[in-house]
């Protein structure tokens, strides 16, 4: 009976809020934080809560020997490949076309994602950047051009690639609007024949394209001749930008993965020996 009656009033009292007897249990949290606690947590964070299989992109036409249009091979295209493979992933397909409407297709969401995209458009996820493009001036080393920074280039015929003068920073653009020998031209393989032809004294180009078209079009002119590079340029990031966030965190992770793999270098290595040469794009 008498315990009965004990019970109770513990019952009670743990029902009523009041302590019948409490033990009080001080946890004392650790003085640093263990440097990883962040480290996951923000590795966590840029996870996509589902898993992605497939992604398909958008981008620009044929930018040799980044992408071909007409064939599953390029620099820029075997690093998104092995990327997603590192991560489970696989690239569903890869749409060409102009810039407005390669940034159109993926802000339309007809695509997941555009390459190359360019910087702070709204509504897109942006990844880092998958590789960097390097734009150089380019001369004929015999013509001894004393070209050290852009103002330099006042005294010589320059020929850019299309909108070079909107890329290419804002001291650019203003040589370019006034300088009375500056032109630009969409074709980028005329742009090296007219330099080793001698039809122009200097070409603003990026570095791999130039040497692209320096190696497939040596047995038609004589591109074994010296030629000086002179990076004016600061090296140009090429990021991927998505409509969806867990879709750009996911590409950027596989992005990640890639760069701390052998492969990256290894791709990137095949390019400088003029790897990327298909014979369809000898014509």
């Amino acid at each position: 009976m008498k315990f009965g009656i004990l019970l109770l009033l513990v019952t009670l009292s743990s029902s009523m809020g009041y302590p019948f007897a409490t033990a009080t249990v001080v946890v004392t949290p650790p003085e640093q934080k263990h440097p990883l606690v962040d480290q996951h947590a923000a590795y966590f964070q840029q996870m996509p809560t589902t898993p992605i299989k497939q992604v398909s992109f958008s981008t620009s036409n044929s930018i040799a020997p980044y992408f071909f249009a007409d064939q599953p091979q390029g620099v820029q295209y075997d690093l998104l490949v092995a990327a997603l493979k590192l991560e489970g992933m696989h690239l569903k397909e890869i749409v060409h076309a102009p810039n407005l409407r390669a940034q159109r297709l993926v802000q339309s969401k007809k695509v997941d994602c555009m390459i190359n995209t360019p910087d702070n458009v709204q509504g897109l996820f942006y990844t880092q950047s998958l590789i960097e493009y390097q734009n150089s001036v380019f001369y004929l080393t015999k013509n001894k051009l004393a070209i050290h920074e852009i103002q330099d280039l006042n005294n010589v015929t320059v020929l850019g690639f299309q909108n070079a003068k909107q890329y290419l920073g804002e001291e650019f653009k203003a040589l370019a609007t006034d300088h009375a020998n500056y032109s630009e031209i969409s074709n980028q393989k005329s742009q090296v024949v007219m330099l080793f032809n001698g039809h122009i004294q200097s070409i603003v180009l990026e570095q791999r394209i130039f040497e692209y078209y320096r190696h497939l079009l040596k047995d038609r002119l004589n591109t074994g001749v010296s030629v000086t590079e002179v990076p004016l340029f600061d090296p140009a990031e090429r990021k991927i930008a998505c409509h969806d966030k867990n879709t750009a965190a996911a590409v950027n992770h596989a992005i990640s993965s890639l760069k701390q793999s052998y492969q990256y270098q290894e791709i990137l290595s095949l390019a400088e020996q003029n790897n990327y040469q298909p014979t369809e794009h000898v014509n």
